[in-house]
């Protein structure tokens, strides 16, 4: 990597790293919350993606001292703070809200997978294999966490409908699941 691609990469590796802490603090708000701990699935999934959140923000910051880059600036990670602040205080206004926590979770995973992407080609691009395989690895870890935060959201959101009142059908988890999946290798097929 020459003196001249140095600075692009630490950027890319910067802004993931700020994205990652900033994914971190919802999910340890959740991993705390006596909402989630309620429904066994949920916290399962919680606390196994704070986990991975934790060793891949150790693994970025790693990989930036390596490259001779420092962490966003004190504006980018106050700005990081400050979203992961709000969307905390978002979760603590909803009601019955294991479900929206997933699928928010589920949202800020995904930006992370296409934040992976850019990283992983701008690091092919500059020739830092290291880099490459570390996004491409977080990518592949991160694509985990939302297939399993997609195979809870039917059963938290059913538990959640039923302890409001809602008369469901509980057996219907399985479909919906199942059709999911189907939909996701469907159009894994579709796209190529």
């Amino acid at each position: 990597m020459s003196n001249t691609t140095t600075p692009t990469i630490n950027t890319y590796i910067s802004d993931m790293l700020a994205l990652e802490q900033h994914i971190t603090q919802p999910l340890q708000h959740q991993a705390n919350d006596a909402s989630v701990v309620r429904f066994a699935p949920a916290a399962r999934v919680i606390n196994e993606a704070l986990a991975k959140q934790k060793a891949r923000v150790d693994a970025l910051q790693q990989r930036l001292e390596a490259v001779g880059g420092h962490a966003g600036s004190p504006i980018k990670s106050g700005v990081a703070s400050a979203l992961g602040a709000a969307a905390a205080a978002i979760g603590d206004a909803r009601k019955t809200e294991v479900s929206k926590y997933l699928r928010d979770d589920y949202s800020a995973l995904c930006l992370a997978s296409a934040g992976y992407t850019l990283l992983h080609t701008t690091a092919l691009a500059l020739g830092d294999s290291a880099t490459a395989s570390l996004a491409q690895r977080h990518l592949t870890d991160t694509a985990t966490t939302i297939m399993k935060i997609s195979a809870t959201l039917p059963v938290v959101c059913l538990a959640e409908l039923r302890e409001e009142g809602v008369a469901v059908d509980p057996s219907v988890a399985t479909q919906a699941e199942q059709d999911v999946e189907k939909a996701w290798k469907d159009g894994s097929i579709h796209s190529n």
